[in-house]
């Protein structure tokens, strides 16, 4: 496959010719390309705020394209930074520039900035709900036999543990093999005991490994909760 940038910049210069400025963003941006990667291209035009994403294939390669016109990637920022996953401000802070101009330098900036700073941090009330819907996890988790419904509760014991541990930490999540990212990136050895505690299960059908990780990562702020939770 050609070079990325290049190939990013004849896109541009072949689809969207007249736009205001565009980035080369994911992978392909950071110098991680894979044979599987496809060129995440972020495009900026003038006028009325509105916002589009498309998928295709261009000179051998997969792209996605991601399109604002006027301020609408603001709409992204915002609800990004509210869920806690950080799509467009990571896209938009590690990107490329393919074209510049001074609406891709705003915004380049506004993302850096809402990146660097983190998500917002979850309040007593956020936390105590989280504790108390991983509790019930956990008792299901024990509750069963090894096999389907375990493997399930698995999955969602550790997925909302990763949630829980990284947002408590004021850290952003991620979707998929981004929140292990963002676990490695918080704390390398944490999340190798994610790691760990799901193969243990997996291979030894050893539920321990998960439920002493749950219990380590609910420990400082109160443990497992049940009796006394109230929600209204």
């Amino acid at each position: 496959m050609r070079d990325p940038k290049d190939t990013a910049k004849r896109f541009i210069e072949t689809n969207h010719p007249e736009c205001e400025g565009a980035l080369l963003a994911g992978s392909c941006a950071r110098g991680e390309a894979t044979a599987t990667s496809d060129l995440d291209i972020i495009i900026l035009y003038e006028g009325e705020n509105r916002a589009y994403r498309e998928s295709l294939l261009f000179d051998g390669w997969p792209v996605e394209v991601f399109v604002y016109t006027g301020e609408a990637y603001r709409n992204f920022f915002v609800s990004d930074a509210k869920r806690g996953i950080p799509s467009m401000p990571r896209m938009a802070s590690e990107a490329i520039i393919l074209k510049d101009s001074p609406a891709i330098i705003k915004m380049r900036s506004e993302a850096s900035s809402i990146f660097t700073a983190g998500p917002s941090p979850w309040d007593k009330q956020k936390i105590a709900h989280n504790r108390y819907m991983i509790t019930n996890l956990i008792d299901d988790f024990l509750d069963k036999e090894v096999g389907g419904e375990a493997y399930f509760l698995a999955n969602a014991i550790v997925n909302d543990l990763a949630i829980f541990t990284l947002r408590t930490r004021k850290h952003w999540i991620g979707s998929g093999k981004w929140m292990y990212r963002e676990l490695r990136s918080m704390d390398s050895n944490l999340a190798t005991q994610f790691e760990q505690s799901l193969e243990a299960f997996y291979k030894q059908q050893d539920k321990g490994p998960i439920v002493q990780l749950a219990d380590a990562c609910l420990g400082p702020f109160g443990g497992r909760l049940f009796e006394g939770y109230y929600l209204g």
